[in-house]
Order: structure tokens, then sequence, then C-alpha cells
């Protein structure tokens, strides 16, 4: 009888023991990304930092597929919904209801200083760990330099850049400018191609310096970015001195840095993203930067101008530059910036072979649609014949041919 008690009683233990032993549900595993953490070893720094500036919360966002669908702008900014300026109506003349104009009437230019403190300062951190470009940027963009400045002083701060100088130099004797005989000193380089063409050339030079390429696909849009630089900068040179403007040397100062932004994105963004912006429709690039990112490249290079301390005057108005995209009434200096920047991207591409094939007057494309609302305008006419000058357009296109093949060696 003893022995049934016993038994009994462990049985009533090992139930007690079985209950209080139950698994408990367990929680869903986080969802993984199919490509490298962005707080991995392969990818700190600056595209690391990024993930944090994105619109999309928490750093997995940074590795977004190519064919997912972005969120609605409530949905994935947690934050209250950030301040946007006005979109600028379209004239009536444009026909609202073809898709490209639609897409460009709805577009609306978001600014750095209406994004949320946080963001903007997770933008700032993203930019510490670049490196700044030599005080030879700052001397070279200034005012006095760039109205007073003789062959022998620019030749002389060039030559304070080692680096930079030999790449100059051999920029200059590539087939990019095409000299009838080697030049084998920065004096001789500066005398061929001019103060403002060196000029142009070591600004480029020093913001590339700044990024390097983790992948040959990162490398190849800094390289792309590079050229449509080159060519941008070439030819507003070009149209200001065939329009007489003021100072021409300034306008190349602004085209070129209007491309700091598109070096820098490329540069750091998350690698998921990289196939993600489009590099062809400059507003369908637009559009999705500021979807993705949440500023457009060309904000985000004000941003990075403002870290490196450059003059705010200058930085303001590079950020003029590509709004003309949506802007009716730039000014002449400002539409004419915006005009090379997009040709130099085309050309750079291949999408425009030859600069005498462009027509803004017959153009459909969407970029230049704000352009062709000013063909009535005397310098606006003076314009487009200097485009159709065949010492002009052949020039331009023995400069991209030469970049397209790699014969510049910028990379």
């Amino acid at each position: 009888m003893l022995l049934v008690y016993v038994c009994l009683a462990t049985l009533c233990l090992v139930g007690v023991l079985l209950l209080l032993r139950k698994p408990k549900s367990r929680a869903s595993p986080a969802p993984t990304s199919s490509g490298p953490s962005v707080g991995s070893n392969s990818s700190r720094g600056a595209r690391a930092g990024f993930a944090d500036a994105l619109p999309s919360s928490g750093g997995a966002a940074a590795e977004v597929a190519v064919d997912t669908p972005p969120e609605p702008v409530a949905e994935r900014t947690p934050e209250p919904a950030r301040a946007r300026p006005e979109p600028v109506a379209p004239a009536s003349s444009v026909d609202a209801n073809a898709p490209h104009d639609a897409a460009l009437s709805a577009l609306t230019w978001i600014r750095a200083e209406t994004l949320p403190e946080a963001r903007r300062q997770a933008f700032a951190a993203v930019f510490k760990n670049v490196p700044r470009p030599p005080r030879l940027l700052q001397q070279l963009i200034s005012s006095e330099f760039v109205n007073n400045a003789s062959l022998e002083q620019l030749t002389d701060l060039i030559s304070s850049e080692p680096l930079v100088a030999a790449k100059v130099l051999a920029t200059a004797n590539s087939s990019m400018y095409g000299l009838s005989r080697p030049v084998t000193g920065l004096g001789q380089a500066v005398s061929y191609l001019g103060l403002i063409t060196m000029r142009s050339l070591c600004l480029q030079y020093m913001l590339i310096k700044s990024f390097q390429a983790d992948s040959p696909e990162r490398q190849t849009l800094l390289t792309d970015t590079w050229n449509a630089s080159s060519l941008a900068s070439e030819l507003t040179l070009k149209l200001a001195q065939a329009m007489v403007r003021p100072d021409p040397g300034r306008l190349v100062t602004l085209v070129v840095l209007s491309f700091l932004g598109r070096l820098a994105t490329s540069a750091t963004m998350p690698r998921g993203l990289l196939g993600v912006i489009p590099v062809g429709s400059f507003l369908q690039r637009t559009e999705q930067e500021q979807t993705k990112l949440g500023l457009s490249s060309s904000e985000i290079g004000g941003l990075l101008m403002r870290d490196w301390d450059l003059p705010v005057s200058l930085i303001d108005e590079v950020r003029e530059i590509d709004p003309g995209l949506v802007l009716p009434d730039q000014s002449l200096d400002l539409a004419l910036c915006y005009l090379c920047a997009r040709l130099g991207e085309q050309l750079a591409s291949g999408a425009l072979q030859r600069l005498d094939e462009f027509d803004l007057a017959r153009c459909d494309d969407v970029d230049f649609r704000q352009l062709r609302r000013r063909l009535g305008e005397p310098a606006w006419q003076a314009m487009a014949r200097c485009l159709d000058e065949p010492a002009l357009s052949g020039s331009m296109t023995d400069m991209a041919t030469a970049l397209r093949s790699g014969a510049a060696g910028q990379a």
C-alpha cells in the first residue's frame, strides 16, 4: 500500500514539473537583409552612417531590394511630417496630361532646412567620415583669386599639391583636350588650356579625391559623374564666353561644385541603393533621391559644402542650379549652368552623341521643359546659335569620346 502512495506522489510531481516547463511562445526572428549588413565591417564609416539619414527607420532599409516599392512618407517617418515648400506650378502651356509633365508638376523640391533636426544631424554625421579637400580648394574658389589671379599664381598654387598637379598634367596631355604637342610642365599646361580650364580641372580632382569606391559599380558611378562634371564645366566656359557673360570663371566654379552632391551620394549611399537611383532622366533621379535618401543630391552637396566651411553665398548659388528643373524664373547665369550640367550628363553617358544634335526648340525632354519657355529671350537665342557652331560641337564631341573611352585617366 505504501508503494502505491509513493507511485501516485511521483506521478503528481512529474505532472507539476511538466506544467512548469511548458515552452513559451517564441518571438519571430528579426528580418535579415539579403546583402551585407549596414553595420558590418565592410560598410562602416560614411556608408554605414548614411543609414541613419535615410527616410526609413532602421539600418536594414539601406539594403532595400531594387524592386521594393517605396513606402509612403507618413509610414516611414515616425516624426511629424516634414514641412515642404509650395510646389512651383508649371506654365499653362505645358500639357499636364503627359506622364512626364504630370510628374514634373507634381514634384516638390525638398530643401535641407525643412528636414527635422535629427535627420540633418544624421546627414552631418555621414560627412564627418568624408576627408576634407586640401586648403587649395578654398583659395581656388575665392572671388579674389577668380577675378585677379595670374597664370603664374595658379601654377604656383597647383604646384603646392603634387598629387593634384600630376593628375592635372596627365589630363592636359590626354586626348581629352587634343593638344598638338605634349606639355611637360604646369606652366605650359596653364598657357595652353587657360587659367579657367586649369582651375576647373584642379577643383574636379580635389573633389573626387575625397571619395573612394568599394566596388566596380560604385567606381563606375564616380567616374561617370566626374566625366559629366568635366564636360559640363568646359561647355559652361565656352558658352559663357560666347554669350559674353561677365564672369565665366565664377559660372564654371558653380557648375563643378553642383556635381559634389552626386559624387557624395555615389560614394556613400548604401550598396543596396546603388541600382535603385536612376542615372538617366534628371527628373526621375531627383524623384528617387528624395524618396530613397530624403534629399536630392544637390541638397546633400549643399550640406557637405557647409561642413567644409565653403562661403555661404557660393553654396546658396550652387544649390539654386538644379532646382532649374522646376523653377521657371532662374537668373540667366544659373539657367545657363543648369543647361550645361544636363548636357554634360547626356554627353558623358552617350545619350547625346554630338552637341549639334541638341535643339532646345524641338526637345521634348522634360528635364529641359522650363528652359524651353525662355527661347523668346535674346540671350537664349544667342545661346542656341552657339550650340550650332561646328567648332564647339566638334570639340565637345571629341572631349566626350575621349572621356567615355577612359583616355583621360581620371579615375
